[in-house]
């Protein structure tokens, strides 16, 4: 079995980061994010029923 490791992927056990990243939008407009930052809640087991618009 072949392993591979990935620094990037520890990224996603940490909370915070005091890091900073550039973020680019429209090739001239820049500004920096936290490079970890708080995530947003997640449900465990979601229910997928169907739904009918009502017409």
């Amino acid at each position: 079995m072949q392993f591979e490791f990935n620094p990037e992927v520890m990224l996603l056990l940490q909370n915070y980061s005091e890091e900073k990243v550039v973020m680019l939008y429209d090739s001239d407009h820049t500004w920096p994010m936290p490079k970890i930052g708080p995530r947003p809640p997640y449900y465990f087991n979601p229910r997928y029923v169907q739904s009918y618009p009502l017409i």
